[in-house]
């Protein structure tokens, strides 16, 4: 049962961090939201009407917030449900089927084979264990690098934001 609980734990990890992920998402909306709100501050209808008349610092910024903006929103969405197709995350089984599987299954696929090729329900779990596992972490690696390219274009964007601020009060 050593080997076991030692995948299991591993399984366990990656179900937390399925659900860590599913909640870090929190923050990056509420920055991206932010930086939206700060951007439209200084930006009215004028500012449009003018705004390929003369092409200024302050417009190559917004337009550069914007497509920053545009890419952490597209990495998020990302993160977050896998571009609207969700992930395919697997699971062991119902209970019921695990049951089945241990007392009727195997006990009926020892019977018909030689000792050599008989199979232990621990083992066959542990296997089931592994591959479902590999299938969380694929996902989560793939979630986790996502998230952190949206966080990444995000600073980029409030950094831009904050010059951009500074710029307009300035002028």
């Amino acid at each position: 049962m050593e080997s076991f609980n030692f995948y299991k734990s591993i399984y366990d990890r990656e179900l937390n961090r399925r659900m860590d992920l599913d909640k870090s998402i929190n923050i990056p909306i509420t920055i991206l939201t932010l930086i939206i709100g700060l951007n439209s501050i200084y930006t009215d209808r004028e500012f449009f009407e003018d705004f390929f008349c003369e092409l200024e610092v302050v417009q190559v910024m917004i337009i550069t917030i914007g497509i920053t903006i545009l890419i952490s929103a597209f990495f998020l969405i990302k993160s977050y449900n896998n571009l609207f197709k969700g992930f395919a995350y697997r699971n062991l089984a119902l209970t019921k089927d695990i049951r089945e599987f241990e007392t009727k299954q195997i006990p009926d696929y020892n019977s018909q084979v030689s000792e050599e090729d008989k199979l232990t329900f621990e083992t066959e779990l542990i296997e089931r264990l592994i591959t479902v596992t590999d299938n969380h972490t694929t996902f989560n690696d793939q979630r986790s690098l996502d998230l952190y390219r949206a966080k990444t274009f995000l600073i980029v964007s409030l950094i831009l934001t904050g010059i951009q601020l500074v710029i307009v009060t300035f002028k």
